[in-house]
């Protein structure tokens, strides 16, 4: 499940909120809204997009679900 709540739209950014597919954590990330427009075009990667994230929080983008989540759903 992913919410998308605009913020603050003057400065062009809004919040990225999920809840994690395994805990159920809830998430919320602040993404620069032509980045996020770009990615979710495919025009660009996600970590050119947003490289000022981590790959945590990349991860929660793109899956909605934490790295530590993920690896303890699907150990090696």
């Amino acid at each position: 499940m992913a919410l998308f709540n605009f913020s603050n739209e003057s400065r062009n950014t809004y919040v990225h909120t999920n809840k994690c597919r395994h805990c159920n954590e809830i998430n919320s990330i602040i993404l620069d809204m032509d980045a996020f427009t770009q990615w979710n075009k495919g025009k660009l990667l996600i970590q050119e997009a947003f490289p000022y994230l981590s790959i945590d929080d990349r991860e929660i983008i793109m899956t909605g679900t934490h790295v530590a989540c993920w690896n303890e759903m699907f150990p090696e």
